[in-house]
């Protein structure tokens, strides 16, 4: 306000002195008035009117109306005076790429022009948002720097740039290519980790899931049917010389079979597999199968396996759960 009213100052004050002077003179006119005539009723005439008129003009209504219009024009200086214009002038002209993708741990060349400061930071962040690397360029130009290997999906850039008091910030997301392909169609999102190995496997299927055991990761993959959580498990392929294929006190109901081997000493090892999955309705079946998968960590990552009659069994290690997708169009049952 006080910014204002300096602005209305010059203008105010002119009109603010026309009229606290016609309040005052109402006192004037019975000295002059009495000598004119010596009439009781005229001084009384002159008299009356004046009171009368003088509340009217300096009502409060009219007054602060013309008086404080004025206000509207200085309103620019009261902005002036804010960080606001600092903050338009700091903006970001430009921050892109000339290249449409880029394989994980190749080169990209980024552009950018700052305006409003003198120096910018450009910095590499991660999924979750964390700055990794940081480069201190200048407003405007031109670098060329280097993907990561283990970056899936897109390349993550941030652009910064900052004044006394205002910081402005851009992002930049380069879409990445799959550096391998998926051993199966459709693919998944996801880009996988490494392209698909062969392997022996072998199947066999029980009352309420089915076990899969895949040579190269030497592992047994338990997948339950009976919808309860977890939905699949994994164990380590502990079979070998001295251990006992089966236990032949266990006597399975007519039309079903004891699993054996690898499977057996899962099965007779985990009273809580067994429970789940029941007795095995069929024996186990060795093919050529061949596994996939989206991440280097096992804790998250989704496992792709092919089954027997050419399925591709997704084993997803953040959910733990799973799901059968179609088989491959080239593939044939056996």
């Amino acid at each position: 306000m006080g910014i204002v009213l300096a602005g209305c100052g010059g203008n105010a004050q002119p009109s603010i002195v026309t009229f606290v002077p016609t309040e005052t003179p109402t006192a004037q006119p019975s000295p002059t008035a009495a000598p004119v005539s010596s009439a009781p009723t005229a001084p009384a005439a002159s008299a009356t009117p004046e009171p009368t008129r003088s509340p009217t003009t300096p009502t409060p209504g009219p007054s602060p109306t013309s008086l404080l219009a004025p206000t509207t024009t200085p309103a620019p200086f009261t902005l002036t005076a804010t960080r606001a214009p600092t903050l338009a002038g700091l903006s970001v002209e430009y921050f892109t790429t000339d290249s449409e993708y880029v394989i994980p741990g190749d080169n990209v060349t980024l552009f950018w022009s700052v305006r409003g400061a003198d120096r910018a930071r450009i910095f590499r962040v991660d999924a979750d948002g964390e700055r990794q690397f940081r480069w201190d360029v200048a407003a405007a130009g031109r670098i060329t720097v280097a993907t990561r290997r283990a970056d899936r999906d897109v390349a993550r850039f941030l652009l910064a740039a900052e004044v006394p008091g205002a910081t402005i910030e851009q992002d930049l997301l380069i879409p990445l290519r799959c550096p391998e392909v998926w051993f199966f169609e459709p693919p998944p999102d996801a880009c996988p980790a490494d392209a698909g190995q062969f392997s022996a496997q072998a199947e066999q299927t029980f009352e309420r899931g089915r076990m899969i055991w895949v040579q190269a990761l030497d592992r047994i993959y338990v997948v339950f049917e009976d919808g309860v959580a977890p939905a699949w498990a994994q164990y380590p392929d502990e079979f070998g010389e001295g251990v006992p294929e089966r236990d032949d006190s266990l006597a399975p109901p007519p039309g079903l079979e004891q699993p054996v081997r690898g499977f057996g000493l899962v099965w007779r090892s985990n009273p809580r597999v067994q429970e789940r999955l029941g007795w095995a309705t069929s024996p186990e079946i060795p093919y050529e199968g061949m596994y996939q998968s989206d991440s280097v960590e096992p804790s998250v990552a989704t496992t792709y396996l092919r089954l027997r009659d050419g399925g591709i069994m997704a084993l997803d290690a953040f959910e733990d759960d799973w799901e059968v997708l179609p088989p491959l169009e080239s593939e044939t049952p056996e």
